[in-house]
């Protein structure tokens, strides 16, 4: 007998036995060859595309976005939810610090009228609201057609039941309350969030270490290393600097900020890359990802775009971009331009973003008929899915 017979056998006899020890499993043998890819929502976007390693924000995964106070964390999260809401998704939004901008977010681009705003009294609520959004969807999208995104905002802002039970004194402390529900909830929710076109989004807020040995970095954050551990992208944030200009009675006024972001990749995208970008935020428009952008491949890729101290030139021939008025225009590799004018017209041409993603090296896109493959197992899976039970994490 061969190898490969008697390792087929060994397959044989193993899946037998497990079906009589667990009649309900649907567990699955299969070659790796066979495992389906992941698929998600198209970013078209060269320098987000750049620190997720892929061309789209993978569906049924688990992201972070944490820094210190004013990194402007839910300002990403603002990038995010419009970029499903300009894909026909939507927008779920669960806010435990009571303490929202909606003008702000209107300035940034958010349409309010398809975000969903929870106010929860507690974490267990906040959690129990989050994991029935996410049983619910194939209830009552079978055809798993709607894209939603569920922010968590945020982790250190909530409190816990213990915390607010007026029978205990303020001094009264259980450590590791968070930790706990969190960790329940990660490893429960991470099978049924798999099988969704969903995405979920915790914010947390980083703090500094009491005590300890002073050795490395000293941080801390609320909520333990669970949304840390489950998260397939975890995006740390910081602030740079500010953004000012003189108005007309000549007044220095803020406009926007500059800021950081480290990009940490947890078993999806190439091993062990952590990537960091720039970015600049607009009171009013929100992230400009297409000026850094233009400053990236000025100072790194020369072969896209010659720098020449504050201009940048595209250099590749035979390019088109979209003009304001929907005209179909060259891009000029002879004309000069600052960074934001050229970002507009990167932004708004198909072949240049195509030639840096090359530049890059981004993975394409999975073909047609494997995202076919990907949806039609996945609505075979959600049709097997328990009913929510009603409980409390």
């Amino acid at each position: 007998m061969s190898n490969d017979d008697i390792f087929k056998k060994l397959v044989q006899t193993t899946q037998s036995q497990i079906a009589k020890k667990f009649k309900d499993s649907e567990t699955k043998i299969m070659l790796a060859s066979e495992e389906r890819p992941p698929t998600g929502m198209i970013v078209d976007n060269p320098l987000l595309e750049f620190i997720l390693d892929r061309r789209f924000m993978a569906y049924g995964r688990f992201y972070l976005v944490y820094g210190a106070k004013g990194s402007c964390k839910t300002s990403l999260f603002y990038d995010f939810a419009k970029m499903f809401q300009r894909n026909g998704g939507k927008v779920i939004w669960i806010e435990t610090e009571n303490a929202v901008d909606l003008d702000y977010a209107k300035h940034q681009g958010v349409d309010l009228e398809n975000v969903l705003l929870i106010h929860p009294h507690s974490l267990e609520e906040a959690l129990n609201f989050s994991e029935s959004f996410i049983r619910n969807l194939s209830k009552v999208d079978p055809e798993g057609k709607m894209p939603i995104l569920i922010c968590l905002d945020s982790i250190a802002g909530s409190v816990t039941e213990y915390e607010q039970d007026s029978g205990n004194d303020i001094t009264s402390t259980i450590p590791g309350t968070h930790a706990r529900l969190l960790s329940r909830f990660y490893r429960e929710m991470e099978k049924p969030l798999a099988n969704e076109r969903c995405v979920f989004l915790a914010l947390n807020q980083q703090k500094h270490k009491i005590g300890g040995f002073g050795f490395g970095e000293q941080i801390s954050m609320m909520g333990g290393e669970a949304p840390m551990f489950s998260s397939t992208y975890q995006w740390k944030m910081a602030y740079t600097g500010a953004l000012k200009v003189k108005n007309e009675h000549g007044a220095e006024r803020k406009y926007g900020s500059t800021h950081k972001v480290q990009c940490t990749r947890n078993k999806l995208g190439r091993e062990g890359a952590n990537q960091e970008i720039e970015f600049d935020l607009y009171i009013k428009g929100g992230i400009d990802w297409y000026s850094p952008l233009v400053r990236v491949l000025g100072k790194s890729y020369d072969t896209l775009i010659e720098k020449s101290g504050g201009w940048y030139r595209w250099l590749l021939p035979d390019m088109t971009y979209i003009d304001k008025d929907g005209t179909e225009k060259p891009i000029d590799t002879e004309q000069q331009l600052y960074d934001k004018d050229l970002g507009y017209i990167i932004a708004n041409s198909a072949q240049a973003k195509e030639a840096i993603r090359t530049a890059f090296e981004i993975p394409a896109l999975p073909s047609a008929e494997e995202v076919e493959a990907v949806e039609k197992e996945r609505l075979t899976t959600r049709k097997k899915k328990k009913p929510v039970e009603e409980k409390q994490l």
